[in-house]
This record gives C-alpha cells, structure tokens and sequence, in this order.
C-alpha cells in the first residue's frame, strides 16, 4: 500500500467517517451520526449515503492496491432502500471484480438497527503512481 493511501482524509474526518476494516477485498466503514449530515425532515441525508458507499468500495479497493498504484472513482450508483435514522451507518463492502484498470465493487449500508438502508456499486480505475 503506498503512503498516499495511509494518509488521513479531512473530509473523513469531518463527517466522522472510520475506516473499521479493509483487507482482501473487503471493508467496514463507519459514519457516526451528528446533526450537519441530515437533512430537513430529520432523516440522514442521501448525498452522506452515497458518501458512505463511495468510501467503502474504495476502501476494498485500497486494500488490493500494489505498491505504487492508486486509485480513484469513475462510476457510482446509488438505490435507496428506505429513509436512513439512528446514530450510526455502515458500510460493507467488497470488491467483485478487478482487472489490470478497472475494480468494480459492491456496499450494503446498514443503519444502527441493521435495517438495510441502501446498496451501491462503483467502478474504480487503478493507476500507477
């Protein structure tokens, strides 16, 4: 794994997003939940969801990477389940499918009762440093 790949994310750090696994393929991410990320009606907002899966997949991503790669998002798609609540969210996610270029993933988001909140698929391209 190269060092940009260690490095901490402000903006995961902003909306308390933890990476809690990721290895072969597969990561746990986590989003505590605080005021700022809902939306009007007091449900989590969409766009923290598709955050959430976006960062999972990379983070199953990541953990594939060879020395010196890297990589980055070049498709992402979002079904809502149902309205997201609670005080935390988590993302499962592995990788189904990587070539030379492309990875392409899966993520289940679940809500702090489990409920499935919704599902995603990204595609990733790989690059060398």
């Amino acid at each position: 794994m190269s060092d940009i790949n260690k490095q901490k994310s402000p903006f995961w750090d902003y909306i308390n997003m933890k990476e809690l696994l990721s290895e072969n393929g597969k990561s746990v991410v986590e989003i505590i939940v605080f005021p700022d990320l809902l939306q009007r009606r007091g449900y989590i907002h969409g766009g923290v969801i598709a955050t959430l899966i976006d960062a999972s997949i990379g983070s199953a991503v990541r953990s594939q990477l060879k020395k010196g790669e890297v990589s980055a998002t070049v498709e992402l798609k979002t079904n809502f389940i149902r309205p997201a609540t609670g005080l935390k969210l988590i993302g499962k996610a592995s990788v189904k499918q990587r070539g030379k270029t492309l990875a392409v993933g899966t993520s289940e988001i679940f809500d702090d009762q489990e409920k499935l909140i919704a599902i995603g698929t990204a595609t990733f391209i790989i690059q060398g440093q």
